[in-house]
Order: structure tokens, then C-alpha cells, then sequence
């Protein structure tokens, strides 16, 4: 007996926000200031749309079975015997309407705020999928955004940049081209203005989402944190109101040599359009950086390419040269070259100790 045909599609999210933006952009500020409203519902990052979107995508995702397989198998299965691809996203609406929706019945709020870094990788299908949902682009000056970064995660093993390198290389560009897409349907806010004129930017995002503008929402000491870990564990504690404090606290990467050369180096890596397109100006960037006094500098300084390749994407002369930059830098060039020294050993005695073990098979 045939089903009738679930009204999943029907579903487009009218009851969803969401943030798009990179991480340390001061996602976690506009977050709290909006749960602040009794209307929204919200958590700590969800992480929720990422897996049923990348269920049928090819690359970019890390299985214990093949992916690409998977994803083929995916594909014919909804071409030959489904409606193609509309119908997986029929079943993604059902998925995300049962969970968002058990959320905002438990707490009786009328929508909830998803506020997820990684979206930026899935941010046009998520408009596909949910294209009555209300889209936030909170962009930042990119420089502050690797400067939190750096003191709040790397804080010297520069080999820790590697996690976040599609957050820094990858996502401004992916925003960019969202925001093109979006246009009109979605809206836009800087962090610094956020930080320096709160009530009318706040007042305006306010209006852009059906709600009307409370003046308590600028002040979340009252706010919960969202529970969870995946929150900001440093900067939202400092305050208890958007505050401006921290605006300027990347031009002092320019007075450190090793900062300063990652600097430099990730506005090379955006490249000068994305940096304009995302609405700072290259040049004065990079001029403020350099024209910094240097305080404090280091013969050794630890590459920007090196610092955003993985572990497993590095070479064996990329594994050597971590370990020289990590004990030169701490102990001087001496120290660092018997470190190189012991990686190559270590690296190539694994090997072997491979090569010895499939032979004997």
C-alpha cells in the first residue's frame, strides 16, 4: 500500500536563526545578547546541520567507511528508485524540524538561534534548505580574528594553527560568496560596530528577525550561558555588555616577529579582494601591522605554511622542520637542529619498522 507523501517540504524553517561567521568573530557576544530575548532559544554550537548535509557530499569529510562510496551510493539509490536529491532534503527538513522543533516546544520559545562557526562550509545549502530561515553574517577584521585565535588556542605551538585553517583561509571566502547569494535575505553586522554602537545595531538586527528590540538584551549578566562546551572561554566573561576593549588589540601583533609574520602572512593567503570584499581595506591593514616597533623578535621564526598543514599532510621534511622551529625557538639553534635530528630518526625508523612489518606478512 503506498504512503501518502509526508509534507516534509513544507517545512523551510521559518523558525530558525542563523549566525554565520567565522570562529572568535564575536559569535558568542551576538548570541547571548539575542537569547536575551524570550522569544529565541538557543544552545551551545549544535554542530546539527553538518552531517545530514555532508551525507551526500564527495570530499571534505573524514569516515571509517569511504565517503565517496557512500556518497554514490547515496545518489543512485535517491536518482533510480526516490526523487532524486529534492527527496534527501525532504528527509533533512524532517530531521531538523523534529529536533529544532522538540527544543522550541520543551522551553516554549518561538525560534531558535543556531549559532555553528562551521556553517560557513554548508551556508548555501542550508539557504536551500531552509530558505524562510533568517540568515546573520557577523564579519570581523580578520587580523583580530587570527589575534584571538592566537591567544586563545595556539598560545605558542604554532603546529595548532592547522586545526583552524579552514576557519582563517577557507571561510572568508565562503562567506563572501554567501552573502552574494543570500543578498537581501539575509542581514549583515560587523563586530565593530556591534561592539561600539550596540543599541542601533542590535535595534536594526532586531527588526531584520520579527522581534521587537528589548533594552535589557544589551545586558546579559542575567542571560544563561548556553550549556556545553563548545561556547567562547574567554572574552564573553570579561563583560557583561558588548564592549570595545578589544578592538585594538591586533596591532600588537606587529610588534612580535613571530606574530607579525603570520600576519602578514594570512593577508597574503586571503588575498587582497576577499579582505575588500569583506568590507576592511588590505593595505591599511597590512601597513598598521608593519609599522609597528618591534619588541620582540626571533631567529627562528616558525613558517605560516608549515603552522596551517596538518600533521598528516606533512612531509618528512616538514616534520623535521617543526621540530627545529619548536626547540629552536625555545632554546636556540643547537637545541633545535638535535631535535630535527631525532624527528628524522623517529620518523624514519617508523618507516622502516613498517616497510619490515608488510614484508613479513
Amino acid at each position: 500500500m503506498a504512503r501518502d507523501k509526508a509534507p516534509d517540504s513544507s517545512y523551510l524553517g521559518h523558525d530558525l536563526i542563523f549566525i554565520i561567521s567565522q570562529p572568535k568573530a564575536g559569535s558568542t557576544l551576538l548570541q547571548r545578547i539575542l537569547a536575551g530575548h524570550p522569544d529565541i532559544q538557543t544552545s551551545a554550537e549544535t554542530w546539527l546541520m553538518l552531517h545530514p548535509v555532508y551525507g551526500i557530499r564527495k570530499r571534505g569529510i573524514k569516515t571509517d567507511y569511504n565517503a565517496n562510496l557512500a556518497a554514490t551510493g547515496v545518489r543512485e539509490f535517491l536518482d533510480h528508485y526516490a526523487d532524486g536529491k529534492e527527496t534527501y532534503r525532504d528527509g533533512v527538513r524532517s530531521f531538523a524540524r523534529t529536533i529544532y522543533g522538540s527544543v522550541l516546544e520543551k522551553h516554549g520559545k518561538r525560534l531558535f538561534l543556531d549559532k555553528t562557526p562551521r556553517y560557513t562550509m554548508i551556508v548555501d545549502e542550508l539557504y536551500a534548505l531552509f530558505p524562510q530561515a533568517r540568515f546573520v553574517f557577523l564579519l570581523r577584521n580578520p587580523l583580530a580574528i587570527l589575534n584571538s585565535e592566537l591567544h586563545t588556542y595556539v598560545k605558542g605551538d604554532w603546529q595548532i594553527l592547522a586545526e583552524f585553517a579552514p576557519d582563517l583561509v577557507e571561510a572568508p571566502a565562503r562567506i563572501v560568496a554567501a552573502r552574494a547569494l543570500l543578498g537581501d535575505a539575509a542581514q549583515q553586522i560587523r563586530y565593530e560596530d556591534l561592539v561600539t554602537a550596540p543599541e542601533t545595531q542590535v535595534r536594526q538586527l532586531c527588526a531584520y528577525l520579527g522581534i521587537d528590540f528589548r533594552e535589557d538584551m544589551l545586558d546579559y549578566s542575567n542571560t544563561p550561558a548556553p550549556q556545553g562546551r563548545m561556547n567562547d572561554p574567554v572574552g564573553i566573561h570579561r563583560h557583561t555588555r558588548p564592549s570595545g576593549d578589544s578592538l585594538e588589540k591586533w596591532k600588537a601583533m606587529g610588534s612580535d616577529g613571530q606574530q607579525r609574520h603570520l600576519a602578514l602572512e594570512y593577508l597574503d593567503a586571503l588575498g587582497k579582494q576577499t579582505v575588500t570584499d569583506l568590507g576592511y581595506d588590505p593595505v591599511e591593514l597590512r601597513s598598521t601591522i608593519e609599522r609597528q616597533a618591534l619588541s620582540a623578535t626571533s631567529k627562528h621564526i616558525y613558517p605560516w605554511q608549515l603552522a596551517i598543514t596538518g600533521r598528516e599532510r606533512r612531509s618528512l621534511r616538514q616534520h623535521t622542520a617543526h621540530a627545529y622551529f619548536m626547540a629552536a625557538q625555545e632554546r636556540g639553534w643547537l637545541h633545535g637542529m638535535l631535535q630535527a635530528g631525532k624527528s628524522l630518526l623517529a620518523r624514519l625508523g617508523g618507516g622502516a619498522a613498517r616497510l619490515a612489518g608488510r614484508a613479513s606478512k
